[in-house]
């Protein structure tokens, strides 16, 4: 998907287009979200609320009925709260609202998908006015100033909290975020609470994790790597299991959340306990067969996790609802991996 073909290749995110006009707006031709979209009734006491946030802050007013997502990962958040979106950012298949990990959420409904709002929202914009949601969602995303303030002519807009860098809002904080705006701060602590036990029992069945480091990556056409840094959603997956960034490769991240290993500097890769390899369009098959990175310590020793490209992709996005599918993919080959040290 292109979301993740520029996240993952290493190539920094296009900048978003330059201002709407209002008349940018005008799409009659603009699919709309079907009548299935609904939100719950908020909870006691929790509308109206401000909600603090990049830019300026958000104020909801009344209970929201149709809520628009446009930042990946979003979608994902309000179906685990209940909520079904108008509109859908995904950040699997570019061109469908369903992935392994929400398909039964969704079910038969059809929200509106924004298929590139990484690289082209202003693109995405009108799609999602088109749907006439009384708030948006946009922690997943980084419109400007000018895209901000068209959006909040429309409804309400809630961005990523201001302490945090675009792409790398942890996944409880944008629970948080979205929870505390569409009325369900109470429902989104426990789903947080939930995940987290989750994961305490994977930390609690994998002893082998802990103390040990991890770094993710993916193969680059010229024989080097990309390298994931502690804040980017694939790091913060396994650093769920208790893995944690090696120090020494801090140094490698010089992009906001990546950075590049060349294939001369692949030996680096060795300061780490195990390499996590996430495919992309068949990246995996080339680290293995590259002699640079075969010749390593980590990889002669059998520490390599070799995840596949669906896998990769959720990691990315860690949310309520990707945490838990993932562990059901990954866990296994990093705990194997682990075993090998």
């Amino acid at each position: 998907m292109r979301l993740l073909s520029h996240r993952l290749s290493g190539i920094v995110l296009a900048t978003t287009v330059a201002a709407l006009v209002v008349s940018s707006c005008a799409a009659p031709e603009e699919k709309v979200a079907d009548d299935s979209a609904s939100v719950p009734a908020p909870e006691t006491g929790s509308i109206p609320v401000t909600v603090q946030q990049a830019y300026a802050p958000a104020v909801v007013e009344k209970a929201p009925t149709r809520i628009a997502a446009l930042g990946v990962g979003d979608g994902d958040t309000l179906l685990a709260l209940g909520v079904m979106p108008t509109t859908i950012a995904p950040f699997a298949d570019p061109d469908q609202a369903t992935a392994p990990w929400n398909a039964d959420l969704i079910g038969d409904s059809q929200p509106v998908v924004l298929a590139n709002t990484s690289a082209a929202l202003g693109n995405e914009i009108p799609k999602a006015l088109a749907t006439s949601p009384d708030l948006i969602t946009a922690v997943g995303a980084d419109p400007t100033r000018d895209q901000f303030d068209l959006l909040t002519k429309t409804a309400p807009t809630i961005l990523r909290p201001a302490q945090y860098k675009p792409w790398q809002v942890p996944w409880n904080a944008q629970t948080i975020q979205i929870g505390t705006a569409i009325g369900q701060p109470d429902l989104a602590r426990r789903k947080i609470a939930e995940t987290e036990a989750f994961l305490a029992g994977i930390r609690a069945k994998n002893p082998q994790f802990a103390g040990k480091t991890a770094v993710v990556v993916t193969a680059s056409p010229t024989g080097g790597v990309s390298v994931y840094g502690p804040e980017d959603g694939r790091a913060q997956t396994v650093a769920g299991y208790g893995l944690t960034f090696p120090p020494v490769l801090r140094d490698t991240i010089t992009s906001g959340f990546y950075g590049e290993l060349p294939a001369e500097s692949l030996d680096r890769l060795d300061a780490a306990d195990i390499v996590v390899a996430v495919d992309w369009e068949g990246s995996n098959d080339k680290l293995r067969s590259n002699p640079a990175f075969t010749r390593l310590e980590v990889a002669r020793s059998g520490r390599v996790a070799y995840l596949p490209q669906e896998v990769g992709s959720a990691m990315s996005v860690p949310t309520l609802l990707t945490i838990p599918w993932v562990a059901d993919q990954a866990v296994g080959p990093l705990a194997e991996a682990a075993g090998s040290r």
